[in-house]
C-alpha cells in the first residue's frame, strides 16, 4: 500500500552503488528504517541528519525493509548546512534521537519539537546553551524529567532523578556548584536559557551531565560517537 508521510532524516547508510539504507523519523509512525534504492542518482538530495522531508514509500512483502519511492525537501537548511557549529549539533541531535526513539512508535508531539527546533536552529545564531536546554526538553517530552526539589540543588541524583539538597541514599549523584544550570534549563523558557552567561568550561559538563542522567532512563543509551565532537566545538 502507498503511504506517503513527513520525516526527519537521522542517518544514512550506502546499500549498493545506487541505494541507500534510511533511517527516518516520521510523523505517523516514529522510527523508520527504508530501502531507497537510485537514491544516489536522485539529483539535489542531500540527505542530510535533520533534514526535513516528505517521503513516500510502500512496505514490502520479501523484506522488514520498507521501499522508499519519492523524498523531497521540504524546508531548506543552508545555514545549518555551511555552518560547522550547528553541523555538529545537527549529528548530535540525530544522534541522540537513534537512541530515543523506539521502531514504530508513534511520538507526534515529539516530532513537531524536533521540526520546530530544525528550522530555529537553521536561522538563529545563539548556540552556546543550546543542547544542554535541548536535551532538558527531550527529557519532559518523553517522559522521564528531573524533580526539582531544591534550587538551587546541592546534589542530582540521577537513578530517581531529582535536584535536591539531601545528600542521596543512592550512590549515583552528582555534586557540583553548576547543578543549577540544570535545574534551570528545565524551568527557563529557551530564549532566556540561550542569554544565561554559563562559563565556557562548564557548558561540556552541563552536557555531559545530561547524557549521564539519560543512562539511567534511555533503554540502550551508550556512549555518543558525535560526543567527542561536540566537546571540542563547545570548549
Amino acid at each position: 500500500m502507498k503511504t506517503t508521510d513527513k520525516a526527519v532524516v537521522l542517518s544514512r547508510l550506502p546499500y549498493s552503488e545506487t541505494s541507500l539504507i534510511v533511517n527516518l523519523f516520521t510523523l505517523e509512525s516514529g522510527l523508520q528504517t527504508f530501502l531507497f534504492q537510485g537514491a544516489k542518482k536522485k539529483k539535489g538530495l542531500i540527505l542530510f541528519p535533520l533534514e526535513l522531508v516528505e517521503i513516500t514509500y510502500y512496505k514490502r512483502g520479501d523484506s522488514s525493509l520498507l521501499k522508499l519511492t519519492e523524498m523531497e525537501s521540504t524546508e531548506p537548511l543552508h545555514h545549518l548546512l555551511a555552518n560547522p557549529l550547528k553541523s555538529s549539533i545537527a549529528f548530535f541531535v540525530s544522534e541522540l534521537m537513534m537512541i530515543c526513539l523506539r521502531d514504530n512508535h508513534q511520538d507526534k508531539k515529539l516530532f513537531r519539537f524536533l521540526s520546530d527546533e530544525i528550522q530555529w536552529l537553521n536561522l538563529t545564531e545563539e548556540l552556546s546553551n543550546y543542547l544542554i536546554w535541548f536535551l532538558a526538553q527531550v527529557s519532559k517530552l518523553e517522559g522521564f524529567q528531573p524533580e526539582i526539589q531544591s534550587n538551587p540543588p546541592r546534589y542530582f541524583e540521577l537513578q530517581e532523578g531529582k535536584f535536591t539538597n539531601e545528600l542521596p541514599f543512592l550512590p549515583a549523584y552528582l555534586e557540583e556548584t553548576w547543578l543549577h544550570w540544570l535545574a534551570d534549563s528545565l524551568q527557563y523558557d529557551k530564549l532566556d536559557f540561550l542569554s544565561l552567561s554559563i562559563p565556557k568550561e562548564e557548558r561540556v559538563k552541563l552536557i555531559d551531565a545530561w547524557l549521564e542522567y539519560y543512562q539511567f532512563h534511555v533503554s540502550g543509551m551508550r556512549k555518543m560517537k558525535s560526543l567527542e565532537v561536540i566537546r571540542t566545538v563547545f570548549s
